[in-house]
């Protein structure tokens, strides 16, 4: 018995097809068939039922083969710390990513990684806090790039910068007579929001002002990027909150936009790269995170 057995096992039962399972392990059917055959005899027990027409697994090949998982599992994770530490940028790296971070980080940081990594497998999955959330804790992302909170006693993290809040507004609007602009002095336009789930629509909420909050006319609902929110923002339609991150110098010409930084203290969100507690390539993220703070603008404030 060996694990390549194993792994034929595994093909077979998952694809319900000697044929079929031959092709996923890559050898003949005859091959295969015949290793599965010796392994039968080998154990005293027949794990396949065999007819024309199906194949069924016994009751005894239902318990060899989860052990079987189990030790390919095992068997893979041996390889992949081999190859991880021969190099460990050489295997895939899953990286989550919230909408309105994506567009404006990755390309600060990802040409100087592929320079500096060239054999680096970097995948990214934009998606909102909560999903983003849950494919970690499931595996199926490494790491997530966060502008909230989240489960401590579950994930660790790296800190990143603190990313100052700036508003956004048409050249004709009553902000555009202020200098310096605080959060009270929102409620002198409508205010543009992100719809639910996105957590910058929940940053600006919890910023804003009680006044803006209570008034239902002066808060509305549009988009579901950022880059439609100040769209509409400069066809002449309120204002909304701009990571520092996010800003154009452009805009202020293709689109006839003012933007101020909003005075307060109080106007910014923490960038972390949030990952689990058990994650085995640590070493791999926080040289990742040097990377992305060595080519960060002086528009973000490093932590």
């Amino acid at each position: 018995m060996n694990l390549r057995d194993l792994k034929y096992l595994v093909a077979v039962q998952d694809s319900g097809s000697f044929l079929k399972a031959s092709k996923i392990c890559n050898v003949s059917q005859p091959t295969l068939s015949g290793q599965i055959k010796k392994l039968e005899v080998y154990l005293g027990n027949k794990i396949f039922e065999r007819t024309t027409k199906n194949i069924k697994t016994t009751e005894f090949g239902e318990a060899i083969i989860s052990k079987a998982r189990r030790i390919n599992e095992i068997s893979d994770d041996i390889t992949a710390f081999s190859i991880q530490n021969l190099n460990p940028w050489s295997l895939p790296l899953k990286l989550g990513i919230i909408p309105t971070l994506g567009p404006y980080l990755i390309p600060k940081f990802f040409t100087f990684l592929k320079k500096e990594k060239p054999k680096s497998k970097i995948f990214f999955d934009e998606s909102v806090t909560t999903d983003l959330t849950e494919k970690l804790s499931r595996g199926e992302l490494d790491a997530i790039f966060l502008a909230t909170d989240f489960p401590k006693d579950k994930f660790d993290s790296i800190d990143l910068f603190k990313e100052p809040f700036w508003v956004a507004f048409h050249k004709n609007s009553v902000l555009n007579n202020l200098t310096n602009i605080s959060t009270t002095d929102l409620k002198k336009e409508k205010m543009l929001l992100l719809h639910d789930g996105h957590c910058l629509r929940d940053q600006a909420l919890k910023l804003c002002s009680p006044e803006i909050l209570n008034s239902n006319t002066n808060i509305d609902t549009r988009a579901t990027s950022l880059e439609t929110l100040i769209n509409i923002v400069a066809a002449g339609e309120g204002f909304t909150l701009i990571p520092a991150l996010a800003l154009k110098t452009s805009w202020s010409k293709e689109l006839s936009l003012s933007t101020r930084k909003l005075d307060d203290r109080n106007a910014f969100r923490k960038i972390s790269l949030v990952f689990r507690k058990n994650f085995s390539k640590k070493q791999m993220l926080k040289e990742l995170c040097k990377m992305i703070v060595n080519q960060s603008p002086s528009s973000v404030e490093l932590l």
